[in-house]
């Protein structure tokens, strides 16, 4: 009787264990689907709707926390404050999160079931490389501690949500406009309504999303090496988890009957149990509740408990390749601060090395920018115009992955701070809506080699019509009006470039020249309020704010 009550409970746990893995899996779902661009065409505005805060994930992930605060050399409340529970909790309860609750975690356990189900046990040989993930983490905190944000190479939340995001997502897209558009997808899925900025006819692009695809592809085909091959041997965010729960009070227990008969070893998912099965690698244990299933006479349990018999917490790293993570983690901070596209002008906002790198509004100065930004993708999904991109080499080596505005893409559209709202470090910060009209991220330039205007002596408006701060005025030259850039109200949004009907270049261009995130909003107001007010506009209809030179 007793035989089979223990057997319900431990089957009770296993079951409890994957709805929680579900719910967790259907909340960053839906959360990640709460980030698609916006744009209620009766407020004229993008809008985000919703009571819990869209990067959860992130401010959750202990691994972002303090790599972007050491790296920013700041405090950041919100991650401070959202992923305090989580330590505290692996701290007491063990490294529950990368069983229970990490996506990446659940999507390798669903490609394990599907996939992998008749794989043979993994060799010995594999299983000994889990110390590598301790060696990845402190590499990771070492960089961050050089001023270094490498976290996002490795991070498992970023790494899930930027396949989601620059893979899947354009690839749903493209699959609904093929089954008749959103109209069709909408009766089916709640969560897509008729007045989303998506219409039928636009399909969405992000560069890099192969390399985004073949990075989540190849760690879930790890696993044909062994169960969750990644959360083993190579996330850093269990590495660090493992640490905080080297002293939980839940334990694996093993009774005096056990058999020794070995089947929980090669069944256990994280390979922390030992030779002897009545011994296990506390840090490794993710509470997946195998080895109890699997135990013939259900010695096994899993309970809170202060007895320490089995228990090993120990890490005995090598020397040697401790001091080669914190080698090659410095190495790589340094190496990124020194590359020569990392450099920027004398006012330190301006990367010399590329006039193309066009940061969200709100952005911080360039080199706390990239100490800040974890890569989440995030501002990217919820741009309503596509126009962010992962950088490639506008911002070095540093900058990788990084967010840019890419306008021939999709402009900055004048009602929208997004971005600024899904942000999870605050990379970027802030503001207001009425605050765009002097948060400058560039500036617009015209090519009078090939703007129709100038080389072609013909009219040509449409700059001039779609720019939403009236920032281009005409001057008469030579006899003909030719279109001029108004510094002081170019905020730098690339609505112009995108709108320009030259191709496949356009004939006005934005470029970083006009940046000015290394000045306070009050300064950058203040230069935006020296615009000259005087003045008429050529334009139909006129603009009252329009300077001629």
């Amino acid at each position: 009787m007793n035989k089979h009550l223990h057997s319900n409970k431990l089957a009770s746990m296993t079951n409890l264990r994957r709805v929680v893995q579900v719910i967790a899996f259907a909340v960053f779902t839906g959360l990640f689907l709460l980030t698609i661009g916006k744009y209620d065409f009766a407020a004229q505005g993008t809008v985000l709707k919703s009571r819990a805060p869209i990067d959860l994930f992130f401010k959750i992930d202990p691994l972002v926390g303090i790599t972007t605060m050491v790296a920013a050399r700041k405090v950041i409340h919100a991650l401070l404050i959202y992923a305090l529970p989580i330590v505290l909790l692996s701290i007491f309860a063990g490294r529950f999160f990368c069983g229970w609750l990490c996506p990446l975690g659940t999507a390798l356990d669903v490609t394990d079931a599907v996939f992998f189900r008749k794989r043979k046990p993994g060799c010995t040989g594999v299983r000994q490389v889990w110390r590598t993930k301790y060696y990845v983490l402190l590499g990771v905190l070492v960089a961050a501690a050089f001023g270094s944000q490498l976290a996002f190479l490795l991070d498992p939340i970023t790494i899930i949500t930027r396949a989601f995001t620059l893979a899947l997502f354009p690839i749903v897209q493209l699959t609904s406009q093929s089954l008749g558009g959103l109209d069709f997808v909408s009766e089916h899925l709640p969560f897509i309504s008729h007045n989303s900025y998506i219409p039928s006819d636009v399909q969405y692009f992000y560069r890099l999303n192969f390399f985004a695809a073949v990075i989540f592809i190849a760690i879930l085909a790890a696993n044909s090496l062994s169960r969750r091959f990644w959360c083993r041997n190579l996330c850093p965010l269990g590495a660090l988890l493992g640490l905080l729960s080297r002293f939980s009070l839940i334990k694996r227990v093993v009774k005096s009957d056990c058999a020794h008969c070995g089947k929980c070893v090669p069944d256990c998912k994280m390979g922390a149990i030992m030779e002897n099965p009545t011994d296990y690698r506390a840090p490794e244990c993710v509470y997946c509740y195998s080895c109890t299933g699997v135990c013939p006479k259900q010695s096994t349990t899993i309970v809170p408990t202060i007895r320490t018999e089995g228990y090993h917490g120990e890490l005995d790293l090598n020397r040697r390749r401790t001091l080669q993570a914190f080698g090659i983690g410095a190495l790589a901070a340094v190496l990124g601060k020194t590359n020569a596209d990392a450099k920027t002008d004398r006012t330190g906002r301006v990367k010399v090395s590329s006039a193309q790198l066009i940061r969200p509004p709100g952005a911080l100065p360039e080199d706390e920018f990239v100490d800040r930004c974890v890569r989440c993708s995030e501002c990217m999904k919820i741009c309503p115009t596509n126009g962010l991109q992962p950088a490639l080499t506008e911002a070095g080596l540093e900058g990788l992955w990084s967010p840019v505005l890419v306008p021939r893409m999709g402009e900055c559209t004048q009602q929208c701070n997004l971005c600024s709202k899904v942000c999870p470090s605050q990379a970027i910060q802030p503001f207001d809506i009425s605050e765009k009209a002097h948060i400058y991220i560039g500036r617009a330039v015209i090519d009078r080699s090939q703007c129709i205007a100038w080389n072609s002596n013909r009219q040509c408006l449409v700059c001039d019509e779609h720019c939403s701060y009236h920032a281009l005025h005409w001057k008469e030259v030579d006899g003909v009006r030719r279109p001029f850039v108004e510094e002081h109200k170019c905020v730098g949004c690339g609505i112009c470039e995108n709108a320009c009907p030259i191709q496949p270049h356009a004939a006005i261009k934005v470029y970083s020249l006009g940046d000015r995130r290394g000045e306070t909003r009050k300064q950058q107001k203040a230069f935006f309020e020296q615009a000259p007010r005087s003045g008429g506009s050529p334009h139909p209809g006129g603009d009252p704010y329009t300077t001629s030179e």
